[in-house]
């Protein structure tokens, strides 16, 4: 038995599957709906609630809410009676004696159009938004959280209107000094980094810096030779804001004081990206505000700069919700957002590529073409073949270089005609192991890609869209595939089936409750199953790149980036940031270890044997282990690990243990 549809015009507010709505709107609805209400209250012997829920997705089930006077501008619950229809059964559940019950937000959306106050509470919460207090609302839910938050803003609300705490709150303030935010860099910034990193700029792409301060990675981009121009408020106002194929806002809408105007700028730099718009900001996690003061949504520190330390969800939200656009995550604070489709769908499937392809066989490159006639084309049916391999399939004819097409042409032979007689260098076997991973980087790709606005087939990249039809047959094939993926991640048994094979072959280490840990450069070589754990991790959680170990909870549906201080200098790099990813409950736990000096123990079980600096960390690992420090599990202290060498007779120096007197 199903529950009665409600429609998109139906009145009231949807929230997770559940609608909404103030009594007074019940008359508004379709009469079976109407008619189910009134059961409900009949059955539960209730008539003093003021709010009812209305499930939309199939059961029968109407909760009955009773709420504090709609005059308080967030009335708090008081009790529920949740009725199921279909057994006549009701359970209530009262809030009267909790310290910290639910609010509620926006309740003017819960009324009739044409209710007197609606317009009224309707302002409230324009004026909420507007300095971003609505912002993130799973953290706004009770009161003490909604208190917590206002009073962070600076803000009160007498009525409904909203009043300041200070007279300078949400007001400019003469001392705070936006240039002295700007810093000189050696090296180009991390936004920049990661745009190069992920093929975004290269020598083709014209950059323009939107805030350059002093112009660090104009100049570091320059000298490599790439168009890069700036400006900047203060150090280059005369410079003229052009629009290029990449834009840079870097650090920049942290340093605003007003939420309307880094609305503002994000929009002016949005409009000159014609490729994409690369914005960043200091994340709350690594906020330090012991010196600062509050001012506004943010703080002031010492220097006299402002700054908003943002979360990862509210950062994207405020991107999205400006711009009318999706934002990518791509590093802690740091979203690319794409004015170009096609740009945006190879930024994506980069992502998902899985390890580096094979190189032809030996053996492959010394069987003789079919026809001796074409011998003389050998090196380009070679390359051909390597084409192929690379790509998994047999390329099209515009895939090819076209210095292959000019040689062909000057030697009258068709490109169709030359790949058919290329398939006679090349390796079946390993052309099907590369079409295979091929497959699962597509496959990869399509099931996060479910997380993102543009899925249609016709806002593919041409390669891709060629890829999809040679390995899937048809698009509805590859997102069926993809479906199936993104689902099997509630199957703990396939996960754990899929890291037991990964570590068996040495990759990754997985510990005895069946946790499973990897570096993080070593994730793209992971099974697609992992791969794609790992990708909707890092899309919720707003990137992994300054993790270096990565923890996959199978068993829970968790996963867990580490960040250390000296990951690579070190043989027992010490821990400085936590962040752990529950995807079932949908939350982000970030923890500060910069006090605690934990150290990674044995940190080879988490390499590669072809990882630079692999032999030297085993070596140091083994000497470890014999003087016990493998007892201790994944980390210890440094101060446990100096008394296990000193017991031992030995002292750390440098990459091995040397005795304490030869030290």
């Amino acid at each position: 038995m199903k529950g009665t549809a409600m429609h998109a015009e139906d009145p009231g507010k949807l929230v997770a599957g559940n609608r909404y709505l103030h009594r007074d709107a019940v008359a508004h609805l379709e009469q079976a709906l109407q008619s189910e209400v009134w059961e409900a209250e009949a059955i539960a012997n209730a008539s003093h609630w003021n709010v009812v829920k209305i499930n939309t997705i199939g059961l029968k089930r109407i909760s009955l809410l009773t709420y504090e006077d709609f005059e308080r501008p967030f009335p708090a619950l008081l009790e529920s009676i949740t009725v199921n229809l279909e057994n006549q059964t009701a359970v209530r559940r009262s809030y009267r004696a909790r310290v910290n019950p639910p609010v509620l937000h926006r309740k003017e959306l819960l009324l009739p159009a044409d209710h007197p106050r609606r317009e009224e509470f309707s302002e409230l919460t324009i004026g909420l938004e507007r300095i971003g207090l609505l912002r993130e609302t799973s953290s706004i839910g009770t009161r003490r959280a909604w208190d917590e938050r206002m009073r962070e803003a600076g803000v009160k609300i007498v009525g409904h209107t909203i009043e300041l705490l200070d007279e300078h709150l949400l007001k400019p303030d003469a001392t705070i000094q936006r240039h002295l935010a700007a810093i000189r860099r050696d090296g180009l910034s991390s936004p920049i980094q990661s745009l190069i990193r992920y093929g975004l700029i290269n020598e083709k792409t014209t950059v323009f810096d939107y805030g350059c301060g002093f112009g660090s990675d104009i100049e570091g981009l320059q000298a490599a030779g790439i168009s890069a121009a700036g400006w900047d408020p203060y150090y280059s106002p005369d410079q003229p804001r052009e629009p290029a194929h990449v834009v840079n806002l870097g650090f920049v809408l942290n340093v605003i004081e007003t939420p309307a105007e880094r609305q503002d700028v994000l929009r002016s730099a949005f409009a000159l990206a014609q490729r994409c718009l690369a914005v960043a900001v200091i994340t709350s996690s690594r906020a330090r505000t012991e010196t600062c003061r509050p001012y506004g949504d943010g703080h002031v520190t010492r220097r006299g700069t402002f700054q908003k330390f943002y979360r990862p969800v509210e950062l994207k939200e405020v991107i999205e919700s400006t711009l009318g656009r999706e934002a990518f995550p791509a590093g802690p604070g740091l979203f690319f957002i794409f004015a170009d489709p096609v740009s945006e769908q190879s930024y994506l499937l980069s992502r998902q590529t899985r390890r580096p392809v094979p190189a032809v066989s030996a053996a492959a490159r010394r069987k003789e073409a079919r026809e001796a006639a074409f011998e003389a084309l050998r090196p380009d049916l070679e390359a051909i073949a390597a084409v192929a391999t690379e790509l998994g399939r047999w390329p099209a004819v515009v895939e090819l270089p076209q210095e292959i097409l000019n040689r062909l042409e000057a030697a009258n032979t068709s490109a169709a005609k030359a790949i058919s007689l290329a398939s006679s260098l090349s390796d079946p076997e390993i052309l099907d192991e590369v079409a295979q991973q091929r497959q699962e980087d597509i496959a990869v790709y399509l099931a996060l890609n479910q997380f993102n606005r543009r899925k249609n087939y016709r806002d593919l990249p041409e390669r891709l869209q060629r890829d999809v039809r040679a390995l899937f047959q048809n698009f509805t094939t590859a997102q069926a595939t993809a479906h199936d993926l993104l689902f099997s991640l509630a199957d703990c048994e396939r996960l754990c089936a899929a890291a037991e094979a990964t570590a068996s072959e040495g990759l990754g280490y997985l510990d005895e409750e069946k946790n499973y840990w990897v570096g993080t450069e070593l994730t793209p070589r992971l099974p697609a199953v992992l791969r794609c754990f790992a990708g909707c991790a890092e899309k919720y959680a707003g990137g992994f790149d300054e993790m270096q170990l990565i923890k996959f909870h199978l068993r829970t549906g968790k996963l867990t980036g580490f960040r250390y201080a000296d990951f690579e200098l070190s043989p027992i790099p010490r821990l400085e940031v936590r962040t752990k990813v529950d995807l079932r409950r949908q939350r982000i736990s970030d923890f500060d270890h910069h006090g605690e000096d934990q150290r990674l123990l044995l940190k080879s079980r988490f390499m590669s044997t072809d990882q630079t600096g692999f032999e030297r960390q085993k070596r140091f690992d083994a000497q470890a282990a014999e003087i016990g420090l493998d007892g201790f599990g994944i980390r210890a202290t440094g101060r446990e690990i100096a008394l296990a060498a000193e017991t031992a007779g030995l002292v750390l120096s440098g990459w091995s243990w040397a005795p304490v007197a030869f030290r």
